[in-house]
């Protein structure tokens, strides 16, 4: 279905002015309309907790297409090489695993081939998936009801195979309300005045012919009207009683979108990786949202850091998955990026990255080896600072 042309991505990035310039056009919606700022003009987060495991909000279709792109047959072949770069980066940004929702198994057509690619994280445990129960065909089951009246159900149909099959790829439990409990919750909230869907029930009031406030009762009662289907836009717009205008649809799927990454974040305790190629995809969340500071980790602010320790090219072009696993174990790893997202000691990083830099030892990586003498030098260095800092100077003449 997908071609043979994602059966082996492409490893080089590829350039697509015409959806760079639309994520751009995303961004200044969610800083003009929405009164949040891109990732990408923020001083980096709080600190972040590696400890945390890592949700893989870059595959999502909804949480994409808010951002102009189709994770089906249009963009397969691009959304499929940028996830598995992003993925490199996901597992250097956390000491735990990372997490997928079961649903992207089952609606994204091109994921086995993703799964195929990270086979080792899989088995290692570095990649689990996240659903109500633990048995994926039964998962499957459910999902099917949720989706009865999409003309295209992904769940009619799809079978298990390859690595989902297999035993070894791990379930982590949900904890927590749900998915569409999380979003209901916030949905009445949105649609008073000053939330953030208030612009929609006047928009649906004004098209409908019908009193704002009969309107606003209306769309309250949503979550109910769904009937129990999945809580996402089509679904959503399909309850209402006239279309909506472009501009309302784009608010229905940020809100949306960021409700469910708010949820899933709390209910696992989990970070998101921000500020991406294939654009911010955080669809509004900010560190100052309620709860989500040190959640959202700069993935260009890792980039960034990992081009100053000479061992970018090694991470993204090079390294087998394995090698990526003893790398981000490494203690003097570990001690880089928490200076790396900590503004108070990034200076520090620089100053020793510089001094590092000018040895003899110091080398582009292109071996683990190298990339783990480069990393430890580094760490070295910031530790004889730290230790220099704090030993009282003495004359001994």
């Amino acid at each position: 279905m997908m071609g043979e042309e994602l059966e082996h991505p492409a490893s080089t990035q590829q350039v697509w002015a015409r959806r760079d310039a639309f994520v751009a056009a995303r961004d200044i919606y969610v800083t003009a309309v929405m009164g949040t700022t891109p990732q990408s003009s923020v001083a980096a987060a709080s600190a972040v907790k590696r400890e945390r495991p890592l949700f893989v909000q870059y595959t999502n279709p909804e949480i994409l297409a808010c951002y102009g792109i189709d994770v089906s047959e249009r963009h397969a072949a691009l959304t499929l090489t940028q996830a598995l770069d992003a993925t490199r980066l996901a597992v250097l940004m956390t000491e735990r695993h990372l997490l997928i929702p079961a649903s992207y198994i089952f609606e994204i057509p091109w994921y086995p081939v993703f799964l195929g690619c990270v086979e080792p994280l899989v088995r290692a445990g570095a990649l689990r998936y996240v659903a109500p129960v633990p048995d994926l065909a039964d998962y499957r089951e459910m999902k099917v009801h949720e989706y009865r009246r999409d003309r295209h159900n992904p769940y009619r149909h799809t079978g298990l195979r390859g690595i989902c099959a297999d035993p070894d790829f791990r379930w982590a439990p949900r904890h927590g309300g749900g998915t569409a409990a999380g979003i209901g919750e916030l949905w009445r909230a949105a649609l008073q005045p000053g939330g953030e869907l208030h612009r929609v029930a006047r928009g649906t009031a004004r098209r409908w012919h019908r009193p704002r406030g009969r309107a606003e009762r209306l769309l309250a009662r949503t979550p109910e009207r769904l009937d129990g289907q999945a809580f996402i836009g089509r679904f959503v717009e399909r309850t209402l009683p006239v279309p909506l205008s472009p501009a309302e649809s784009t608010s229905l799927a940020f809100f949306l979108s960021r409700a469910y990454l708010r949820s899933y974040l709390l209910d696992l305790d989990a970070a998101i990786l921000a500020d991406l190629p294939a654009g911010d995809l955080t669809c509004g969340l900010a560190h100052r949202s309620a709860g989500m500071d040190g959640r959202l980790p700069s993935a260009r602010r890792l980039d960034t850091v990992l081009r100053w320790l000479g061992i970018a090219d090694f991470v993204h072009r090079i390294a087998e998955w394995d090698e990526l696993l003893r790398l981000r174990s490494l203690p003097g790893f570990g001690l880089v990026i928490d200076r790396a997202y900590d503004e108070t000691s990034l200076d520090a990083l620089r100053i020793a990255v510089l001094a590092v830099r000018g040895s003899r030892g110091f080398r582009l990586a292109r071996t683990y080896a190298e990339a783990k003498s480069n990393v430890q030098a580094v760490a070295g260095t910031m530790a004889d600072f730290t230790l220099n800092a704090r030993t009282p100077w003495r004359d001994d003449r």
